[in-house]
């Protein structure tokens, strides 16, 4: 089966916001900021099953009842932009930590767009939007917050904004899933992009639509000091 929604995952500071960019000149795409639905669609499933009602359902009777219900959120989310012919690209790197789940909504094994950074390289610049944006930020949790390599440190913990995302590539390539990963290294897509370009078109199984790299416009925002203004951070 085609999939007819893309996922866009990858480490923080990869390139992706430029990335979605390029793809929304291909009036086909229809990229996304950082999307909720992933949390929708999980809280769901997990209240669906801790109700008492349902929970005593015979499997056979609920399973399926849950499924189509899931299933109808993805689709019913994106309905207007599927209807007229458009490929959602639904961003956020909770995704690869889902797969399995994926693949059962929409029936196919599922391919991530995933824009990755050498990890040295995001945490300089992660490093460098704090620096920027002192006034703005929370209050450290902790004393290792004080100091640039104690907020590297903070970063990589394992449900930190850059430690989440490498335990879920390293989950995809424990399981040999690599197919699954159609990487867009941050430094191609800088040097060469219409290589880089052509290369995921060609991992998608998508006709290739001739980008203008030197117009691209800002179509989605992203606010990049939210990795820092959140509580738990």
């Amino acid at each position: 089966m085609e999939q007819d929604i893309f996922f866009m995952a990858g480490f923080p500071r990869a390139g992706s916001t430029l990335l979605m960019q390029i793809l929304a000149q291909n009036p086909k795409f229809h990229p996304t900021p950082t999307s909720g639905l992933i949390s929708s669609v999980v809280q769901v499933r997990n209240n669906w099953r801790a109700i008492e009602n349902h929970n005593s359902a015979p499997e056979d009777y609920i399973y399926h009842r849950i499924e189509s219900m899931l299933k109808g959120m993805m689709y019913g989310f994106y309905e207007e932009e599927i209807q007229n012919g458009k490929i959602p690209i639904d961003r956020n790197r909770g995704w690869t930590l889902q797969l399995d789940l994926l693949d059962e909504l929409l029936d196919t094994k599922v391919k991530f767009i995933y824009p990755i950074r050498h990890v040295v390289d995001c945490l300089i610049s992660l490093e460098k939007i704090r620096r920027k944006s002192q006034v703005n930020m929370s209050p450290h949790k902790n004393e290792k917050g004080m100091t640039t390599i104690g907020r590297a440190e903070n970063n990589l913990g394992d449900k930190e904004v850059l430690g989440s995302p490498i335990l879920a590539l390293r989950e995809i390539l424990n399981r040999k899933d690599y197919d699954r990963l159609l990487l867009v290294p941050f430094d191609d897509l800088l040097r060469y992009p219409e290589p880089t370009l052509k290369r995921l078109y060609l991992q998608m199984e998508l006709e290739y639509f001739p980008h203008d790299f030197n117009d691209v416009k800002q179509v989605t925002t992203e606010y990049d000091v939210a990795h820092f203004t959140a509580p738990h951070l």
